[in-house]
């Protein structure tokens, strides 16, 4: 399955987070990062105007294949 990675800087706190839902995520390097599913393509413009508006900077958007625990998309 394709997805999204939103990269955000640094990681959120446990308020931040629950605001963004069931999304999946994780933290790398100091960051987090946000996979969300190319098959909805609502999500990604949803997801990034919600990050705009709870001022939490986006530091990069990858379209990668599956996430893997190894990949770093920080780097």
């Amino acid at each position: 399955m394709q997805v999204y990675e939103v990269v955000v800087d640094g990681q959120l706190s446990a308020d931040l987070a629950d605001a963004l839902g069931t999304i999946p995520r994780r933290d790398v390097g100091g960051a987090t990062v946000l996979s969300l599913p190319t098959a909805d393509p609502e999500a990604l413009p949803r997801v990034l105007a919600l990050l705009e508006t709870l001022g939490i900077g986006v530091t990069a958007v990858h379209q990668v294949g599956d996430p893997t625990p190894g990949h770093d998309p920080v780097s």
